[in-house]
């Protein structure tokens, strides 16, 4: 019987190998290793650049009605683009499909799908290509739990200080009523530096629109690595003086996992902040949408898989914040998706006010202009996965981006509805010099600005509060 059913396999996968035009050579793979895989569907007529110009020609002020009249453009056009599709895919109960419908770039991503429904799908005259699921490794960050005794602390961590959050802080600014999410391994909750601004209720249990979790579908937040708590705790913990904005309210999506970040995962999870769900993935509210949302994770160089969620994000003023990457101080190491247009790309400084050593350098591979800027990102302290009351050390530019997670949402207040070329301006008009490491790239010295080394230079969200309330005063 066995044998059987593996001949059956195989001559379904030698089929779909035929139809091999449209079959990602990675689906192909991933069939002859399990009998299941988990497979994306691009379609011929797409239609998103359109759906985005009449967006564009339309005259919205308020953020609330961009958010909800984007989603609606792009779901509409999704809907009417995958109708045939989708209809087919639920007409197969018995296959056990997970389906979940990526509005803002009109794709589907569908799991658990067999030989014979990729060969089903292949055929069918709207779908333009069927890829496999790819794995970005999270970059190796050397982390140190630290004793109790020697995380206590009440002053600003040293990356909090350089910036001089704290003397935002001084002025009664800590973010307060500002959204911020992360794309992470998720979030202990309830560490005691986040349990306070979760925007989900810790004592009712109540976790939608606060928390979603693509993959294993998981009712509570939770954290197995400790990276994504690290940062978080970076961008708005309020004890210990880790925060940049200890009053900014947060929000999370798990789009990645010890092992790594599933591309399908983390493709979900920018739907969900361009318009969040409940737990189940249903009840959308596009009004919750978070003001910023930081992405401590990439790979590869190049890769356009993410510029639809950039190009949705930035056109609800959700900030695109992404890391540079830890591939060293070579030129054009800067990884995807931070090497791509549109994104706010952080390079990481040590606290000699240097380049890291780790942190990744432009030009990208098409001649942006990245990092855009730099901060922070080397032996930085920050709460810890491992417990409630814990702390740790974690270097790379996943450390560094937070801090202008945390800056960003500090603008956000001095500036309601701030756009994101907006939060740019105010980035790069405040950065400050960093020493020079007497490199070039590009023929760009790294002490001419902006450098393909850490951009207009290190943050300093004092500087850039004052130039944004100098800015709204002439306004």
């Amino acid at each position: 019987m066995k044998i059987q059913i593996g001949l059956i396999v195989f001559a379904l996968i030698c089929i779909v190998s035929a139809l091999s035009s449209k079959v990602d050579p990675l689906v192909l793979q991933n069939l002859h290793r399990s009998s299941r895989t988990n497979i994306l569907l691009k379609f011929k007529n797409n239609n998103v650049k359109s759906a985005h110009a009449r967006f564009d020609n339309l005259a919205l002020t308020s953020r609330s009605a961009k958010l909800s009249i984007l989603y609606n453009i792009l779901k509409d056009q999704a809907d009417s683009t995958q109708a045939n599709v989708i209809s087919l895919l639920q007409s197969q109960k018995n296959k056990n499909h997970q389906i979940y419908q990526l509005w803002m770039s009109n794709e589907l991503i569908l799991r658990n799908a067999d030989a014979q429904t990729v060969e089903l799908l292949s055929q069918q005259p709207d779908v333009d290509t069927i890829v496999g699921e790819r794995i970005f490794p999270l970059a190796p960050v050397k982390t140190h739990e630290l004793d109790p005794n020697e995380a206590v602390t009440p002053l600003a961590q040293w990356g909090v200080e350089t910036v001089r959050a704290d003397k935002v802080h001084e002025e009664g600014n800590t973010g307060e009523g500002i959204v911020v999410a992360n794309i992470d391994t998720g979030v202990r909750y309830t560490h005691e530096a986040l349990r306070n601004n979760y925007r989900g209720a810790v004592n009712n249990n109540n976790h939608n629109y606060a928390w979603y979790d693509p993959n294993l579908r998981s009712e509570i937040p939770n954290d197995s690595h400790g990276h994504g708590t690290h940062v978080m705790g970076t961008i708005v913990g309020s004890t210990n003086g880790i925060g940049i904005a200890p009053g900014a309210t947060w929000m999370a999506c798990k789009g990645c996992v010890p092992a790594g970040c599933y591309e399908f995962d983390l493709l979900i999870c920018g739907n969900w902040i361009g318009c969040p769900t409940d737990l189940q993935g249903r009840n959308e509210d596009c009004s919750k949408a978070p003001n910023i949302v930081n992405n401590s994770w990439g790979g590869g160089v190049n890769d356009p898989f993410y510029d639809d969620i950039i190009e949705a994000w930035r056109r609800g003023n959700i900030a695109p914040l992404f890391v540079a990457g830890n591939s060293g101080t070579r030129c054009s190491t800067i990884e995807s998706p931070g090497d791509r247009n549109g994104t706010i790309t952080v390079g990481s400084t040590a606290s000699t006010n240097e380049l890291s050593t780790f942190s990744s350098v432009g030009p990208t591979t098409g001649g942006l202009m990245k990092p855009d800027i730099a901060a922070p990102g080397t032996s930085i302290v920050s709460a810890s996965g491992s417990s409630d009351t814990g702390y740790a050390t974690m270097s790379g530019t996943s450390m560094a981006c937070p801090h202008v997670a945390g800056v960003a949402a500090l603008l956000n207040k001095v500036k309601p509805g701030l756009t994101v070329d907006e939060l740019l301006d105010a980035l790069n008009a405040g950065a400050q010099a960093v020493s020079s490491g007497a490199k070039t790239c590009n023929n760009v010295r790294d002490d001419v600005y902006p450098n393909y080394h850490v951009g207009s230079g290190r943050l300093d969200a004092l500087a850039s509060v004052e130039y944004l309330q100098s800015k709204v005063k002439i306004n």
